[in-house]
């Protein structure tokens, strides 16, 4: 894993998780900026979960990192309680930096990085 992805998206997950934890020897990274209240998202996420749950069976990781763009806690917490990867925590300040980044223009929205 790469300083530049420990630099861009930093140390401090939900559940304590670090970016070691979550990466370990994946060649690539996932970054998926979604809410609960975005019907699009909603019919999307299961669809994204079932290829993750496809590439783990097969032994091919993905880590992904939920990006919330949720309104409150509560709808965050309903929204990632569906899905099987990590996220950055409520309100983080890096989903605004990591949206700017990759011209968020809408959700949902993936980002695959080399990790």
């Amino acid at each position: 894993m790469s300083t530049a992805l420990t630099s861009l998206l930093g140390n401090d997950f939900v559940n304590g998780a670090d970016l070691a934890s979550i990466v370990g020897d994946a060649p690539i990274v996932g970054i998926y900026f979604s809410a609960h209240w975005c019907g699009p998202c909603r019919e999307f996420t299961p669809k994204l979960k079932e290829f993750y749950d496809t590439l783990v069976a097969q032994g091919t990781p993905l880590p992904i990192v939920f990006a919330s763009s949720d309104q409150d806690e509560d709808s965050f917490a309903s929204n990632f309680d569906e899905m099987p990867w990590h996220a950055f925590k409520f309100g983080d300040d890096r989903i605004e930096v990591l949206n700017v980044k990759y011209e968020v223009s809408g959700i949902p929205w993936l980002v695959i990085l080399n990790a």
